[in-house]
Protein backbone atom coordinates (compact mmCIF):
# COMPACT_ATOMS: atom_id res chain seq x y z
CA UNK A 1 0.00 0.00 0.00
CA UNK A 2 1.20 3.47 -0.95
CA UNK A 3 -0.44 6.70 0.26
CA UNK A 4 -0.90 9.69 -2.05
CA UNK A 5 -2.15 13.03 -0.77
CA UNK A 6 -3.44 15.78 -3.06
CA UNK A 7 -3.98 19.24 -1.63
CA UNK A 8 -6.58 21.85 -2.51
CA UNK A 9 -4.44 23.43 -5.23
CA UNK A 10 -4.26 20.13 -7.10
CA UNK A 11 -8.07 19.82 -7.25
CA UNK A 12 -8.94 23.47 -7.74
CA UNK A 13 -10.31 22.98 -11.26
CA UNK A 14 -11.18 20.38 -13.90
CA UNK A 15 -7.66 20.22 -15.30
CA UNK A 16 -6.31 19.58 -11.82
CA UNK A 17 -8.62 16.61 -11.38
CA UNK A 18 -7.65 15.28 -14.81
CA UNK A 19 -4.02 15.56 -13.71
CA UNK A 20 -4.77 13.48 -10.60
CA UNK A 21 -6.21 10.82 -12.89
CA UNK A 22 -3.00 10.79 -14.93
CA UNK A 23 -0.79 10.48 -11.85
CA UNK A 24 -2.86 7.68 -10.34
CA UNK A 25 -3.03 5.90 -13.67
CA UNK A 26 0.77 5.75 -13.84
CA UNK A 27 1.29 3.57 -10.75
CA UNK A 28 0.81 -0.14 -10.32
CA UNK A 29 0.78 0.10 -6.52
CA UNK A 30 -2.29 -0.31 -4.37
CA UNK A 31 -3.18 3.26 -3.42
CA UNK A 32 -4.82 5.10 -0.57
CA UNK A 33 -5.56 8.53 -2.06
CA UNK A 34 -6.19 11.36 0.42
CA UNK A 35 -7.78 14.49 -1.06
CA UNK A 36 -8.33 17.95 0.39
CA UNK A 37 -11.24 20.29 -0.33
CA UNK A 38 -11.12 22.01 -3.72
CA UNK A 39 -9.21 25.28 -3.92
CA UNK A 40 -10.32 27.73 -1.25
CA UNK A 41 -13.50 25.83 -0.34
CA UNK A 42 -12.52 25.43 3.32
CA UNK A 43 -11.93 29.18 3.62
CA UNK A 44 -15.35 29.86 2.08
CA UNK A 45 -17.12 27.43 4.40
CA UNK A 46 -15.27 28.84 7.38
CA UNK A 47 -16.46 32.29 6.35
CA UNK A 48 -20.05 31.07 6.36
CA UNK A 49 -19.71 29.75 9.90
CA UNK A 50 -18.09 32.98 11.08
CA UNK A 51 -20.88 35.02 9.52
CA UNK A 52 -23.50 32.84 11.17
CA UNK A 53 -21.77 33.20 14.53
CA UNK A 54 -21.15 36.92 14.05
CA UNK A 55 -17.40 36.15 13.90
CA UNK A 56 -17.37 34.73 17.42
CA UNK A 57 -16.60 31.01 17.15
CA UNK A 58 -16.43 30.42 20.90
CA UNK A 59 -18.96 27.74 21.65
CA UNK A 60 -19.52 27.00 17.97
CA UNK A 61 -16.66 24.57 17.37
CA UNK A 62 -19.01 21.64 16.84
CA UNK A 63 -21.01 23.56 14.23
CA UNK A 64 -17.74 24.58 12.56
CA UNK A 65 -16.67 20.96 12.12
CA UNK A 66 -20.04 19.83 10.76
CA UNK A 67 -20.07 22.57 8.10
CA UNK A 68 -16.40 22.83 7.13
CA UNK A 69 -16.00 19.06 6.75
CA UNK A 70 -18.38 19.04 3.76
CA UNK A 71 -15.64 20.44 1.49
CA UNK A 72 -13.58 17.24 1.57
CA UNK A 73 -16.62 15.03 1.18
CA UNK A 74 -17.58 16.91 -1.99
CA UNK A 75 -14.11 16.96 -3.56
CA UNK A 76 -13.51 13.25 -3.02
CA UNK A 77 -16.87 12.33 -4.54
CA UNK A 78 -15.87 14.28 -7.65
CA UNK A 79 -12.39 12.71 -7.83
CA UNK A 80 -13.80 9.22 -7.31
CA UNK A 81 -16.41 9.73 -10.03
CA UNK A 82 -13.80 11.03 -12.46
CA UNK A 83 -11.50 8.07 -11.82
CA UNK A 84 -14.38 5.71 -12.54
CA UNK A 85 -15.05 7.66 -15.73
CA UNK A 86 -11.41 7.06 -16.74
CA UNK A 87 -11.69 3.34 -16.09
CA UNK A 88 -9.82 3.48 -12.77
CA UNK A 89 -12.04 1.48 -10.43
CA UNK A 90 -11.88 2.81 -6.89
CA UNK A 91 -13.56 2.58 -3.52
CA UNK A 92 -14.74 5.85 -1.97
CA UNK A 93 -14.33 5.89 1.82
CA UNK A 94 -16.14 8.24 4.18
CA UNK A 95 -13.26 8.64 6.61
CA UNK A 96 -15.57 10.06 9.29
CA UNK A 97 -16.86 6.49 9.65
CA UNK A 98 -13.36 5.03 9.98
CA UNK A 99 -10.99 7.50 11.66
CA UNK A 100 -12.23 7.88 15.23
CA UNK A 101 -11.49 10.88 17.45
CA UNK A 102 -12.57 12.48 20.69
CA UNK A 103 -14.93 15.48 20.78
CA UNK A 104 -12.20 18.14 20.75
CA UNK A 105 -13.73 19.93 17.78
CA UNK A 106 -11.36 21.76 15.39
CA UNK A 107 -8.36 19.96 16.97
CA UNK A 108 -9.58 16.40 17.51
CA UNK A 109 -7.29 13.64 18.79
CA UNK A 110 -7.31 10.33 16.92
CA UNK A 111 -7.90 7.03 18.74
CA UNK A 112 -5.22 5.06 16.89
CA UNK A 113 -6.17 1.59 18.16
CA UNK A 114 -9.87 1.88 17.39
CA UNK A 115 -9.17 3.57 14.06
CA UNK A 116 -6.78 0.82 13.02
CA UNK A 117 -9.34 -1.87 13.81
CA UNK A 118 -12.09 -0.09 11.92
CA UNK A 119 -9.84 0.76 8.97
CA UNK A 120 -8.53 -2.77 8.50
CA UNK A 121 -12.02 -4.21 8.88
CA UNK A 122 -13.33 -1.84 6.22
CA UNK A 123 -10.53 -2.62 3.77
CA UNK A 124 -11.00 -6.35 4.28
CA UNK A 125 -14.69 -6.15 3.37
CA UNK A 126 -14.15 -3.61 0.56
CA UNK A 127 -11.09 -4.82 -1.38
CA UNK A 128 -9.88 -2.41 -4.07
CA UNK A 129 -6.78 -1.35 -5.98
CA UNK A 130 -7.46 2.35 -5.33
CA UNK A 131 -9.16 3.93 -2.34
CA UNK A 132 -10.22 7.59 -2.30
CA UNK A 133 -10.80 9.33 1.02
CA UNK A 134 -10.68 12.68 2.76
CA UNK A 135 -7.97 14.51 4.64
CA UNK A 136 -8.42 16.87 7.59
CA UNK A 137 -11.71 15.35 8.81
CA UNK A 138 -12.68 12.44 11.05
CA UNK A 139 -15.57 11.40 13.30
CA UNK A 140 -16.63 10.41 16.80
CA UNK A 141 -18.15 7.13 17.93
CA UNK A 142 -21.57 8.81 18.11
CA UNK A 143 -21.46 9.99 14.51
CA UNK A 144 -20.33 13.61 14.81
CA UNK A 145 -17.80 14.97 12.33
CA UNK A 146 -14.57 16.42 13.66
CA UNK A 147 -11.53 18.10 12.13
CA UNK A 148 -7.84 17.67 12.90
CA UNK A 149 -6.76 21.31 12.55
CA UNK A 150 -6.35 23.51 9.49
CA UNK A 151 -4.18 22.10 6.71
CA UNK A 152 -4.48 18.71 8.42
CA UNK A 153 -4.68 16.55 5.28
CA UNK A 154 -0.93 15.87 5.35
CA UNK A 155 -1.39 14.59 8.89
CA UNK A 156 -4.27 12.35 7.79
CA UNK A 157 -2.06 10.80 5.10
CA UNK A 158 0.69 10.13 7.66
CA UNK A 159 -1.74 8.56 10.14
CA UNK A 160 -3.19 6.26 7.47
CA UNK A 161 0.31 5.25 6.38
CA UNK A 162 1.24 4.45 9.97
CA UNK A 163 -1.89 2.38 10.57
CA UNK A 164 -1.52 0.49 7.28
CA UNK A 165 2.27 0.05 7.45
CA UNK A 166 2.44 1.71 4.03
CA UNK A 167 5.53 1.53 1.84
CA UNK A 168 5.63 5.32 1.41
CA UNK A 169 3.68 8.58 1.43
CA UNK A 170 3.76 11.12 -1.39
CA UNK A 171 2.49 14.65 -0.81
CA UNK A 172 1.67 16.17 -4.21
CA UNK A 173 2.22 19.91 -3.90
CA UNK A 174 2.31 23.03 -6.07
CA UNK A 175 6.06 23.45 -5.37
CA UNK A 176 9.10 21.43 -6.57
CA UNK A 177 9.60 19.96 -3.09
CA UNK A 178 11.00 21.22 0.19
CA UNK A 179 13.04 24.35 -0.51
CA UNK A 180 15.91 25.91 1.42
CA UNK A 181 13.85 29.12 1.70
CA UNK A 182 10.62 30.63 0.41
CA UNK A 183 11.29 31.09 -3.33
CA UNK A 184 8.87 34.03 -3.41
CA UNK A 185 11.11 35.88 -0.95
CA UNK A 186 14.55 34.47 -1.74
CA UNK A 187 15.71 34.11 -5.34
CA UNK A 188 18.55 31.86 -4.14
CA UNK A 189 16.18 29.27 -2.69
CA UNK A 190 17.09 25.77 -3.83
CA UNK A 191 15.46 22.37 -3.74
CA UNK A 192 16.51 20.08 -0.91
CA UNK A 193 16.39 16.64 -2.57
CA UNK A 194 17.12 14.60 0.57
CA UNK A 195 16.28 15.23 4.21
CA UNK A 196 16.10 13.19 7.41
CA UNK A 197 13.04 13.24 9.62
CA UNK A 198 14.97 15.28 12.17
CA UNK A 199 16.10 17.86 9.62
CA UNK A 200 12.53 18.22 8.39
CA UNK A 201 11.20 18.67 11.92
CA UNK A 202 13.77 21.41 12.46
CA UNK A 203 12.73 23.18 9.25
CA UNK A 204 9.06 23.00 10.25
CA UNK A 205 9.82 24.26 13.77
CA UNK A 206 11.22 27.43 12.19
CA UNK A 207 7.94 28.23 10.49
CA UNK A 208 8.11 26.47 7.12
CA UNK A 209 4.56 25.63 6.00
CA UNK A 210 5.21 23.16 3.20
CA UNK A 211 4.20 20.20 5.43
CA UNK A 212 1.79 20.05 8.36
CA UNK A 213 4.01 19.90 11.50
CA UNK A 214 2.29 16.75 12.85
CA UNK A 215 3.03 14.79 9.68
CA UNK A 216 6.53 13.57 10.49
CA UNK A 217 5.97 11.76 13.82
CA UNK A 218 3.67 8.94 12.57
CA UNK A 219 6.04 8.26 9.67
CA UNK A 220 9.16 8.43 11.79
CA UNK A 221 7.70 5.84 14.17
CA UNK A 222 7.37 3.27 11.37
CA UNK A 223 10.32 4.51 9.27
CA UNK A 224 8.04 5.20 6.31
CA UNK A 225 9.63 7.35 3.57
CA UNK A 226 7.92 10.64 2.71
CA UNK A 227 8.13 12.24 -0.72
CA UNK A 228 7.16 15.83 -1.51
CA UNK A 229 6.65 16.16 -5.26
CA UNK A 230 5.19 18.70 -7.73
CA UNK A 231 1.81 17.56 -9.04
CA UNK A 232 2.28 19.45 -12.31
CA UNK A 233 5.60 17.69 -12.97
CA UNK A 234 5.27 14.21 -11.43
CA UNK A 235 8.36 13.01 -13.29
CA UNK A 236 10.59 15.29 -11.17
CA UNK A 237 12.28 13.87 -8.08
CA UNK A 238 11.07 16.37 -5.49
CA UNK A 239 12.27 15.81 -1.91
CA UNK A 240 12.76 12.46 -0.22
CA UNK A 241 12.49 12.37 3.60
CA UNK A 242 13.50 9.21 5.44
CA UNK A 243 15.29 7.83 8.49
Amino acid sequence: MVVYKFGGASVRDAEGIRNIGRIIGQTDEQLMVVVSAMGKTTNALEGLVRALCDYDLSGFDELYDQVVSTGELQSTRIVSAYLNHCGIDNEWIDITQVMVTDHAYRRANVDMDLTQRQLKSYLKTHPAKVYVTQGFIAGTTDGQRTTLGREGSDYTAALLANLLDAKSVTLWKDVPGVMSADPLQDSNARLLPNLTYEETEQILSHGAQIIHPKTIAPLKEKKIPLYVKPFLHPEEGGTEIRN
